[in-house]
Order: structure tokens, then C-alpha cells, then sequence
């Protein structure tokens, strides 16, 4: 059995064939150098940021992956750093390839792709 890559809840979304986990540090609103080049400032917190790609999907497939990755807050879990993680999120502009019916009667999405910040 294959195991889930990104899901929501039960909702598996379909494998992608990209996926960038950063781990985004946040300063304070005062961080900044000092006239001698010192660096100063706290860190906040850290936050996840993914970029993620699918290549080849069906539109019942995006259609999940529309589903899920909605306009406003969503929660999405994923695998890093040796544990399965949910984070509160939204995201970017999802874009999508268009490439249509290729004969086999099915709609196809060439590739799509999305930015996910956590909140």
C-alpha cells in the first residue's frame, strides 16, 4: 500500500511529483544591522512553506486538490523531519497546465502547482 504524501483530514490529495518543505524563520518587527554591521533581533517563531507540483493529473484529481486547498485558512499534513506534521495554512495562486481531452476521454491537467504558508 502507498503511502499518503500530503492529505487533509481522511482526504488524500494525489502524489506530487515535487514537493519543498521550508522552514521560514520569523524576526521581530525591530531585527535589522546596527551602523558597525551587528545583526540584531529575536526570533518569533519558525514556520513551514511548501512549493508543491503535480504533473498529469485528471480533473477529478484537481478537483480534490481544489477541494482541499481552499481560498482562506485549511489545515494540511505532511511528513518531515522524521514525523507527520499538520499545520494551519493557506495558499499562493494555484496555477494550472491545461492540456484537455487526449483522445482517451478524460480531461488532463498537464501540471499544477501551488505555494502552501503556514499561518
Amino acid at each position: 500500500m502507498a503511502k499518503k504524501i500530503l492529505w487533509s483530514g481522511s482526504t488524500v490529495l494525489p502524489a506530487p511529483t515535487s514537493l519543498s518543505v521550508n522552514d521560514e524563520i520569523i524576526w521581530t518587527s525591530d531585527t535589522g544591522r546596527t551602523l558597525s554591521g551587528l545583526m540584531i533581533g529575536s526570533v518569533v517563531a519558525q514556520k513551514k512553506n511548501l512549493s508543491i507540483k503535480w504533473e498529469y493529473l485528471t480533473e477529478s484529481q484537481v478537483k480534490v486538490i481544489k477541494n482541499i486547498l481552499v481560498p482562506g485558512f485549511f489545515p494540511l499534513s505532511f511528513h518531515d523531519d522524521g514525523i507527520d506534521i499538520t499545520i494551519n495554512s493557506y495558499r499562493g495562486t494555484l496555477s494550472k497546465e491545461h492540456l484537455g481531452y487526449i483522445g482517451d476521454g478524460i480531461y488532463w491537467y498537464k501540471s499544477v502547482s501551488v505555494d502552501i504558508i503556514q499561518r
